[in-house]
C-alpha cells in the first residue's frame, strides 16, 4: 500500500500532461527516465484508469506457477488492491489472450455464459477492457457497475498509458528473469539491461544551430533519450531526420547497441517486408538460404524508419505487431522470434491527416507518435542557414587542404533563399560553390535555381532589362533569341569567361554553349 502522503498527493499525469500542451508525450517520458520505475507504474495505471473512466486497473501477466500473476492493482481512489487476483474474470482473460487481441465488453451480465461464471461465484462486473502491453503482459481495466468509455475513441491519453507502462517494464527488472515465453514463440534474445546514463554529458550530435526552435529540440531530445517509449520525428525532407535519430540513439540507455537506418519509400512493399523482418530459405526465388531482416539485427539498438508514411497497409499491420509484442516473424517461416528494438520513424507527411483519410493505421499512429521531435525547415532558421554552410565549408576546406571563404554577398544570398531542399540542398550548393570558386567565394557560382528563387540582382537587373529591350522586337522569334544572347552574355561576364562554368551555371552542355555563342556572334575573335 501507498503511504498516507502519497495517497493525498497522488501523481495526476493527465494535469502534468494538460499543462504541457503541445509536449504532452515530453513530460510523460521526462517522468519516465526520472522517477522510481514503481512510482512510473502506479501513475501510469492510474492514467489509464482514467482515460477510460474504469473503476479499478490491474497489471497482469501469465505466471508458470499459477494462471495469472498480478504485478499492480489500483482503483480510482489511487489506493492498491487487496487480493487482486479475486476481482478479475479470470475466463475473459484467457479468452483475450487465445485471441492475442484486444477484448471489450460494457455488457458483461448479457454475455451468454454469465449463469456458468455465476456458479463459479466469479465477481461481479459490468464492464471490462483487457489490452495487450507486449508479448507477456496485459492491461484488465474494468468497473463493476457502469460502462467504460470506448478506448478506441479515445484521445492519446491511453496509448501514452500503455507504451509508458511498456516501456517501464522494459528497463526494469519487475518480469522475473524464468518467466516461461509465450508459446510459440523463441526466446532468441536475451533483454539488454540499461547501463546508467548522464544527462550532464549530453551533446548534439551533427545538427548545427541556435535558433531557439533548434535549442529546444536538443533539450527534448536529452530528456528523452533515456527512455525506451517510441518517438516520431517529423519534418520537411532534407531538415536532418535521421541526424536527429542517431542523436535520440547516441544519448539513450542502449548506445553501445546498432543503429539501423531504412528508408521505407526507397524500396517496394514485398521487398521491404523481406528486408525489415527476414525470410527464410524457399520462401521465394532467390531466398537461397534464411536471412535476418533489419528488425533482427537491431536487437539491443534502435531501429530507425524514415518516410514511415510510404508503408502499405499490409505492412503497417505487421510493424504494429512488432512494437506491441515485441516479436517478428520471418517471410516464409512460423516461427515467432522475441527482439528488443527501441523503434524511432520519421515522416515529412502529416500523419494525423494521413489517419484521417484512412492512408494509415490509426493505432499504430498512437504507438509511434508517443513523443514527437519536430525539425523545422531551414527558411525559417534565420541566421542558423550561414551557421550550417560555414560548418560544411570547414569540413570541405580540411578534405581538400584548401582556405577558402564565404564573401558578405555570398552569405547575403544564402540568407534570402527560401531553401526548399532544406539542409540538403544547402549541402549541395556549399560543395558546388566551394569547387567552382576562388578563395573567396560568390553566388556567382551558385545554381542558377538558387539566383532566380531569391530574385538576385542577376535575376532583377539581366531578365527586366532584357524583358525591355525584346519589347520592341516584331516577333516571338527575335525576342527569345535576343533575350538568349542577354543572358549569355550575362553568364559569359559573371563567369569571366570560363566555358565550363558556364555551361554549369546556365545547365546546358558546351556543344549547346559554343553553337549559341556564334549564332550570336558571342566568340572571341
Amino acid at each position: 500500500m501507498e503511504s498516507a502522503r502519497e495517497a493525498q498527493n497522488p501523481v495526476l499525469l493527465h494535469e502534468i500532461l494538460a499543462q504541457d500542451g503541445t509536449g504532452s508525450a515530453t513530460a510523460l517520458a521526462a517522468m519516465l527516465a526520472q522517477s522510481d520505475p514503481q512510482k512510473s507504474l502506479r501513475a501510469l495505471l492510474d492514467l489509464a484508469i482514467e482515460s477510460v473512466g474504469a473503476e479499478r486497473g490491474f497489471l497482469l501477466r501469465p505466471s508458470h506457477d499459477h494462471p495469472w500473476q498480478c504485478l499492480l492493482a489500483r482503483d480510482l481512489d489511487r489506493e492498491e488492491l487487496r487480493n487482486p487476483l479475486d476481482k478479475i474474470l479470470k475466463p475473459l482473460i484467457h479468452r483475450a489472450m487465445e485471441q492475442k487481441s484486444p477484448w471489450s465488453c460494457n455488457d458483461v451480465p448479457a454475455l451468454p455464459d454469465r449463469d456458468r461464471w455465476d456458479r463459479e461465484r466469479l465477481p461481479r462486473t459490468t464492464a471490462v477492457h483487457i489490452l495487450p502491453i507486449d508479448a507477456e503482459h496485459w492491461l484488465y481495466l474494468d468497473h463493476r457497475f457502469q460502462p467504460l468509455n470506448d478506448p478506441t475513441h479515445e484521445d492519446a491519453w491511453l496509448a501514452l498509458a500503455m507504451v509508458g507502462i511498456q516501456s517501464t517494464l522494459l528497463r526494469t527488472a519487475i518480469a522475473d528473469s524464468s518467466t516461461a515465453p509465450t508459446d510459440h514463440t523463441t526466446p532468441r534474445r536475451t533483454p539488454i539491461r540499461p547501463a546508467a546514463t548522464s544527462t550532464a554529458t549530453f551533446k548534439p550530435v551533427s545538427i548545427i544551430g541556435e535558433h531557439p526552435d533548434i535549442l529546444a529540440m536538443h533539450q527534448l531530445i536529452q530528456r528523452v533519450a533515456p527512455s525506451q517509449a517510441p518517438i516520431l520525428v517529423t519534418g520537411e525532407s532534407g531538415t536532418g531526420k535521421e541526424l536527429a535519430a542517431r542523436s535520440i540513439h547516441q544519448h539513450s540507455l542502449r548506445p553501445d547497441g546498432p543503429f539501423i537506418s531504412e528508408n521505407c519509400g526507397a524500396i517496394a512493399e514485398n521487398l521491404l517486408e523481406t528486408e525489415l523482418f527476414g525470410c527464410m530459405k524457399g520462401a521465394f526465388t532467390g531466398a537461397t538460404t534464411d536471412r535476418p531482416g533489419l528488425f533482427e539485427l537491431a536487437h539491443g539498438g534502435t531501429i530507425f524508419l524514415d518516410e514511415i508514411g510510404d508503408t502499405s497497409a499490409g505492412l503497417q499491420k505487421k510493424l504494429l505487431r512488432v512494437i506491441q509484442e515485441g516479436v517478428i516473424r520471418r517471410v516464409g517461416g512460423q516461427e515467432s522470434i522475441q527482439i528488443d528494438v527501441r523503434v524511432l520513424s520519421a515522416t515529412n507527411r502529416d500523419l494525423s491527416a494521413e489517419v484521417k483519410g484512412g492512408r494509415f493505421r490509426e493505432d499504430l499512429y498512437y504507438r509511434l507518435n508517443v513523443i514527437n521531435v519536430h525539425l523545422p525547415p531551414l527558411r525559417e532558421r534565420g541566421t542558423d542557414i550561414s551557421l550550417i554552410a560555414n560548418h560544411f565549408l570547414a569540413g570541405l576546406n580540411q578534405e581538400a587542404g584548401t582556405d577558402k571563404q564565404m564573401s558578405a554577398e555570398l552569405t547575403e544570398v544564402l540568407l534570402q533563399h527560401d531553401w526548399p531542399g532544406n539542409i540538403r540542398e544547402l549541402q549541395n550548393e556549399i560543395r558546388r560553390v566551394h569547387a567552382l570558386g576562388e578563395d573567396q567565394l560568390s553566388s556567382t557560382d551558385l545554381s542558377p535555381r538558387v539566383i532566380e528563387k531569391d530574385h538576385t540582382l542577376h535575376q532583377n537587373s539581366t531578365n527586366r532589362a532584357g524583358l525591355d529591350r525584346v519589347r520592341s522586337c516584331g516577333s516571338l522569334k527575335d525576342a527569345i533569341e535576343q533575350l538568349e544572347a542577354e543572358w549569355i552574355s550575362e553568364a559569359l561576364d559573371r563567369c569571366n569567361g570560363r566555358r565550363g562554368q558556364v555551361c554549369e551555371w546556365l545547365g546546358i552542355p558546351k556543344t549547346t554553349l559554343y553553337a549559341k555563342m556564334r549564332r550570336y556572334g558571342l566568340t572571341e575573335e
